[in-house]
């Protein structure tokens, strides 16, 4: 087990294969909605909501901001192809990368990463999709077992890419460099559509930050990092789209309508690395 893979699962893999305790992947289908939880899971969101009373509405604003992403790189970028690193269970009442960016491209092709096995048990036969869609078992940050997984034939690493990243750097710690290995799946296409998000914690105080942690423990460690540093950190020499780094709800948002999201919400932004550019932008 690489150490990325230890530090996401905060968990020996018996624990992590015992179904009676909490998942991060079930929590957040509690936290937008979603059906497939247990008492368990709901147990740690009730907890979390102490300190971060809107986390339901900044987990829904979040999923929402991804399809809106999705819907972008598909529309305007000509993606046709997309990793879904930690793609965690198909939300509640919410669209799956797939079925996003199928409405554009009928030759679509989806592959999905994630190493929490309630996903894979019930989360693949949501996920999988004839030959245009395939799921791995496993370690996200272990950047050669994915590619060079059987199931990573579904890519065509001549061809750009959508790298969905989302709600997932954040359980890797500092010293294990979670941007340098997004960086190493970029380096595998020659252009990628880069869709990243991540906890926020610069407006929580000392104390609420602290607690959030503690609060999270049961599921994973967590690790929330500062606007600044986010930035800095995962999109330095990356061309950030418009409008950078923001709270996910207002990153191109489809109605004017403002949330409420609270002070511990995530921040989203999309980027590109190498030769990608908009259809809208090349138009007279």
């Amino acid at each position: 087990m690489s150490p990325g893979e230890r530090a996401s699962r905060s968990a020996s893999e018996e624990r992590l294969y015992d179904f009676t305790r909490p998942s991060i992947a079930r929590v957040w289908n509690a936290a937008t909605g979603g059906k497939d939880n247990l008492a368990t899971d709901r147990d740690v969101l009730d907890q979390l909501e102490q300190t971060a009373k809107q986390i339901r509405t900044a987990a829904r604003a979040h999923v929402q901001f991804v399809t809106r992403a999705t819907r972008m790189g598909a529309a305007e970028y000509g993606i046709r192809q997309w990793l879904n690193l930690g793609c965690g269970l198909p939300q509640h009442g919410c669209e799956t990368t797939y079925d996003t960016a199928i409405r554009h491209h009928k030759d679509t092709r989806v592959l999905y990463v994630d190493n929490d096995p309630h996903v894979m048990v019930h989360g693949r036969a949501l996920l999988h999709v004839s030959d245009a869609t395939d799921v791995i078992e496993g370690d996200a940050w272990d950047v050669d077992a994915v590619l060079n997984h059987e199931q990573a034939g579904l890519l065509d690493r001549s061809q750009p890419i959508g790298l969905i990243a989302t709600a997932l750097a954040h359980f890797l710690p500092d010293e294990e460099r979670p941007a340098s290995i997004l960086r190493r799946y970029m380096a595998h296409f020659p252009s990628v559509y880069f869709i990243f998000s991540h906890a926020r914690d610069d407006l929580l105080s000392s104390e609420e930050r602290a607690t959030l942690i503690a609060d999270y423990k049961p599921t994973a460690d967590i690790y929330p990092r500062s606007m600044d540093v986010i930035r800095s950190m995962f999109f330095d020499g990356l061309d950030l789209l418009e409008p950078g780094l923001v709270e996910a709800s207002v990153w191109r948002p489809d109605s004017a309508v403002s949330l409420d999201v609270g002070r511990a919400h995530f921040l989203a932004a999309v980027a590109t690395f190498g030769p990608l550019s908009s259809s809208l932008a090349e138009a007279p």
